[in-house]
């Protein structure tokens, strides 16, 4: 297995014959301005050009995972690279409306713990939470990935979260070989 970094939450698991996309922001820098509330002066996002080797690894693209709908971690031009290609898109039950209205291939929607056949192994959907106090609430569903093959290292990827005991469950119980956590400040 080999995990491609393409932008910060942006990665691509290449595991034998199959690549997976993992929230495809894809847009040119730049373009967008996130909200910020007292932290900080927000950045135009994305801070950085796509790795000029993405597009060879984006044409072979098998499957997505989508850990939640924020504009850093989906933007139009990657809901136009799944939709265009018809990239079968994996998801959680509280994303799957919206992901289809934009047009995306919805294989499947899980929820929080629910395992699944997934290529050579299975996927568990895991929580994740996107801040402290107050803040979790308007910062929406968020899920997290354990994806555990037979034949190669398994992998969590955490999604944008703070350490919860979800998250502690998840490296204790699956033990993932890779883990990719997405913690920021958390």
């Amino acid at each position: 297995m080999t995990i491609h970094q393409i932008r910060n939450a942006t990665i691509i698991i290449e595991s034998e014959d199959n690549f997976i996309l993992v929230d495809p922001l894809l847009g040119k820098s730049k373009t967008f301005v996130p909200l910020t509330l007292f932290c900080f002066k927000p950045s135009r996002n994305p801070l950085v050009d796509l790795p000029i080797e993405s597009e060879k690894l984006l044409q072979k693209i098998d499957y997505c995972l989508i850990t939640h709908l924020h504009p850093d971690h989906i933007d139009a031009v990657g809901i136009e690279f799944l939709r265009s290609r018809k990239i079968p898109v994996l998801c959680c039950e509280n994303h799957a409306h919206q992901l289809k209205k934009w047009g995306l291939n919805v294989l499947q929607a899980i929820d929080y713990w629910e395992t699944i056949s997934f290529l050579k192994g299975k996927l568990t959907a895991t929580p994740a939470v996107h801040g402290y106090g107050w803040v979790r609430k308007p910062m929406g569903h968020v899920y997290g990935f354990v994806w555990q093959l037979s034949d190669e290292e398994s992998v969590y990827i955490s999604a944008d979260t703070i350490y919860t005991d979800d998250v502690k469950k998840v490296l204790a119980t699956y033990k993932p070989d890779v883990s990719v956590l997405a913690c920021g400040s958390a």
